[in-house]
């Protein structure tokens, strides 16, 4: 969600005690002059170095506090975006203990932010970070942490005495070149065409030809070249071909920076802020910065503290002792200055970002933190970056040296037991933010479990319609790791139907086959289907929900001793089965939506001596429903009803004039019953084999059939003291009304842990 104010102060970031350091106070500009007060009405520049040693780990001597567990389902090392995401997944979707390390003192990688002290303005320390996107997962996966304020961001280039629109577009071209006036696209078509280099049908081998292809040899010379040589601190021969080919060209007035990306936004607290959200605020994450991994590795080996391990640093660095070569990276410099009394709202630079392509300046460009997020201050504070060889890797090198060399670690990396090699330095290659998030959450979806929910043909209540409530459930906290598998082509046909019966996010769930599904992956049948047997041979895990009161014709013993694991719909159905005990995690409870079932207060003055018989199940008894006819015409004034052949609407109706409703023999929790309920009818039953646990629903045992109590008796007693019998089943209402696709989602949730 977008915030409504225009103005959002950030907040200074600091590290909880729990954690084993006190966030370090030596961020950039901390111990910048405060003594200087003076008021001018003219700007007062400072000016500070930013070195390396400054964001360089501290651990040799610093004493690191323990670490807190003895185990850890999984290590991850490095505290970027990268980590903290598979930290975050694996603890909110799985319940999985994580330990962070991180060896600079902050968490948030490159894209840690802080206030700066002198000016109060939000920077970032490792240069400005621009979330978009097009994905729509990453967005709505980022927004679970922070607010965000929309942003378009847009830089210029200072050429000769202006300033001109970067990405090179029509306003660029023509106020470079005094030769050129064009005033369309097309005409900038066919100007660039005209420009571009030719190479014989080939394609371009390096970046100066890539360049030279697409803008031809005046802009090469005046932008992409001499950029590219102080960026990359090699010619554009050197590298290969895709540096240049991410250089936008537009060919109208377009001046933003990403036009095509549907999601731009800054998060309003700043990434800090966030990344204390995703990972500092998780009982089952634990975070230590100042700690190196490699001397902590030995440790955590000998001791087999980790389940799996995520590494989030340079490959080469992790395979060091292998003997191989040095990946290339190149490193950023950052020159911070303040230019004092400026104004509460005013700006030094004409935008964010300046660059600064020519030899005659020293430093690629500048960027003003005052711009994001509208923030105010008398101040305001200039980074000036200078791309370098050495110090912490940002970018890695693409040349062919550098990717030849990289594929022997990569290949190191495939045979090495229990290690995930994640993110942009583990990968060599650079990740847009949103990209390092997307690569993470489809790295643990690689490492999670998929869940398969079995769906049978359409019927209008009970097992089919709680199969679907099932797979929604699941798809609204994990939704590209739930599917639906269909019974057959009438049970897909009919699957479309239930987005128009209150479950619009069904239709949204992804489809498998059986033969699709993978060694980890959960499948859960209703009980009409037998134990796959081929799919429990995969290492598929496969529990059957039972949805109605076992035959007791051995059938789940059979299920069990073929590998399938049991869950019911309650504890009621399941409690008297002698073959198996099922915990609460494994007890996952349908609802009635409140628009097919009364959720209102009860009210009996439409009530009449009615009797509703629920259904008779094929092969029943139904010497009760005789009975209670012959009782109601010749001894009493009720009316009996068997529930058959009714629309929804007279149903409910139904349920208001109705006093009792007869389940005989309830197979299961019929949901017809409980909507009965619901409305303000009395529920009768026999126990048939039913279970003994009532916790979840807790029928009145006075209200039950046997032997000893006949039906016209108890039917004669509850329309006796109708209003009286009807308050024991408060509790019932109660507990139904509380059920909802909420609830089924944590039940969903606390069964996914219990088993993974």
């Amino acid at each position: 969600m977008f915030p409504s104010s225009n103005n959002i102060a950030p907040t200074s970031f600091e590290f909880p005690e729990h954690l084993e350091e006190r966030f370090s106070k030596n961020q950039a500009g901390d111990d910048a002059e405060l003594n200087n007060k003076r008021s001018s009405s003219l700007p007062v520049v400072t000016t500070e170095s930013i070195t390396d040693k400054e964001t360089s780990s501290t651990n040799n001597h610093r004493h690191r506090l323990p670490f807190q567990s003895n185990y850890y389902d999984v290590c991850i090392v490095g505290a970027g975006l990268s980590g903290a995401v598979i930290a975050e997944q694996f603890a909110s979707q799985l319940g999985k203990r994580s330990l962070i390390m991180e060896k600079r003192h902050h968490i948030g990688g490159n894209c840690y932010d802080y206030v700066d002290r002198e000016t109060g303005i939000l920077v970032n320390r490792y240069g400005a970070h621009l979330f978009h996107t097009n994905s729509y997962r990453v967005w709505e996966y980022v927004q679970k942490f922070s607010d965000w304020t929309p942003y378009q961001h847009r830089v210029l280039g200072k050429i000769g005495n202006q300033y001109v629109p970067i990405p090179v577009n029509i306003d660029t071209v023509n106020a470079l070149f005094q030769d050129v006036n064009i005033t369309s696209t097309e005409e900038m078509d066919q100007w660039l065409k005209r420009e571009q280099v030719s190479y014989d049908n080939r394609k371009p081998i390096n970046s100066e030809e890539m360049a030279m292809s697409r803008v031809g040899e005046r802009l090469y010379n005046l932008i992409f070249k001499p950029y590219t040589i102080k960026q990359w601190g090699k010619t554009p021969r050197e590298l290969g071909p895709e540096v240049t080919a991410r250089i936008p060209v537009r060919n109208d007035w377009d001046d933003r920076y990403f036009p095509n990306d549907i999601f731009q936004a800054l998060p309003s607290s700043g990434y800090t802020k966030m990344f204390e959200n995703m990972i500092l605020n998780h009982p089952l994450i634990e975070v230590h910065v100042n700690v190196d991994y490699f001397n902590v590795q030995r440790e955590l080996e000998q001791n087999s503290m980790c389940g799996h391990t995520f590494f989030s640093g340079p490959i080469d660095l992790f395979f060091a002792q292998k003997g191989l070569d040095k990946l290339e990276y190149r490193s950023l410099d950052f020159e911070r200055k303040v230019v004092k009394n400026i104004g509460q709202d005013k700006c030094h630079l004409p935008a964010s970002v300046v660059n600064y392509p020519s030899h005659e300046y020293n430093f690629t460009r500048v960027v003003e933190y005052k711009h994001f997020l509208r923030q105010t201050s008398p101040h305001t504070v200039l980074f000036y970056e200078r791309s370098k060889d050495g110090g912490e890797p940002y970018y890695p090198v693409p040349n062919q040296r550098n990717q030849d060399l990289y594929r022997q670690y990569q290949a190191m990396a495939v045979h090495e037991p229990n290690v995930t090699f994640v993110g942009r330095l583990a990968n060599y290659k650079y990740f847009n933010m949103d990209q390092s998030i997307l690569n993470a959450l489809e790295l643990f979806d690689a490492h999670a479990p998929r869940v398969a929910v079995y769906q049978i043909c359409k019927v209008d209540s009970g097992g089919p319609e709680a199969l679907v409530q099932l797979a929604t459930a699941f798809h609204s906290w994990m939704p590209f790791r739930t599917f639906v598998i269909h019974h057959n082509k009438v049970s897909k046909y009919h699957g479309q139907d239930w987005t128009g019966r209150g479950y619009k996010s069904f239709g949204s769930i992804g489809m498998l086959q059986m033969t699709d599904l993978r060694k980890g992956d959960v499948l859960i049948v209703p009980e009409i289907i037998s134990c796959p047997t081929d799919l429990i041979g995969k290492g598929v895990k496969v529990f059957i929900w039972q949805l109605q009161v076992p035959r007791g014709d051995g059938r789940i013993k059979s299920n069990i001793d073929k590998g399938c694991h049991y869950l019911s719909h309650n504890f009621y159905s399941m409690s008297n089965v002698m073959e198996i005990s099922v915990p609460r995690s494994h007890i996952l409870i349908p609802y009635m939506r409140p628009d097919k079932a009364y959720f209102g207060p009860i009210k009996n003055d439409k009530r009449e001596n009615i009797i509703l018989f629920n259904h008779i199940h094929p092969g029943q008894n139904n010497d009760t429903y005789t009975k209670l006819q012959s009782y109601c015409t010749t001894e009493s004034r009720c009316q009996v009803i068997l529930l058959e052949n009714f629309s929804v609407q007279e149903i409910n109706d139904l349920y208001q004039k109705a006093k009792i409703i007869i389940g005989e023999c309830l197979l299961g929790s019929e949901r017809s019953i409980i909507e009965a309920v619901l409305a303000g009818v009395i529920f009768v039953t026999r126990d048939c084999g039913n279970g003994i646990d009532f916790r979840d629903f807790p029928i009145p045992q006075e209200h039950k059939l046997s032997n000893h109590v006949s039906s016209t008796d108890l039917i004669r007693q509850i329309m006796g003291d109708f209003q009286e019998e009807q308050k024991k089943l408060v509790g019932f209402r109660s507990l139904y009304k509380h059920y909802s696709h909420e609830t089924l989602v944590e039940d969903t949730k606390r069964f996914l842990r219990a088993i993974v």
